[in-house]
């Protein structure tokens, strides 16, 4: 079956929810945020994102009508760092992966961002090479490593982080 991306709009904010803490749950280690932290907002927490101003956008995948990923794009906001995006809570459902929706969203983003911003980042956490693997051939290519950068249920987890020069093509070719 194949997946709509598209920006998400008011009406999507139970199934954003929805989707957003499936994802802290499955993989604490994916996110800067934690499941218990966003379990207890309201609507209205998880609206204010999907209504944030463009360039600023939330897109989810849907599959048959069914909301089964999300990913967010946002830019700084600084003067002197406006030209950077950045690319965050990025989550498939486990039901709906390995099907190309963690691409499609990426893809999405990436095509989204490219009048937005000048370079686009990312940061993904080394125990998630399917995640580095899709960036990479989206045109991403590692700068840094931040040790150390999440910590969940004991355990401290680094993180890759990922850069795109938005003169690329959208396919990361070139």
């Amino acid at each position: 079956m194949e997946a709509i991306v598209r920006r998400l709009e008011p009406a999507d904010v139970t199934a954003y929810r929805t989707v957003r803490l499936a994802g802290l749950a499955d993989s604490p280690f994916a996110f800067g945020s934690s499941w218990d932290e966003e379990s207890v907002q309201p609507d209205a927490f998880f609206l204010a994102r999907i209504e944030e101003p463009v360039p600023a956008a939330v897109f989810g995948a849907f599959v048959g009508g069914t909301m089964a990923g999300t990913a967010r794009f946002t830019v700084e906001s600084g003067i002197r760092r406006r030209h950077v995006g950045w690319m965050t809570g990025v989550a498939v459902l486990p039901a709906y992966r390995r099907q190309g929706l963690a691409s499609a969203l990426v893809s999405h983003v990436v095509r989204h961002a490219r009048p937005h911003c000048k370079v686009l980042r990312a940061a993904v956490a080394v125990a998630n090479p399917g995640a580095h693997a899709i960036y990479v051939r989206a045109g991403f290519v590692p700068y840094g490593m931040e040790p150390r950068a999440l910590f969940s249920d004991g355990t401290y987890y680094d993180e890759v982080l990922l850069t795109r020069d938005m003169d690329l093509p959208p396919d990361g070719a070139g």
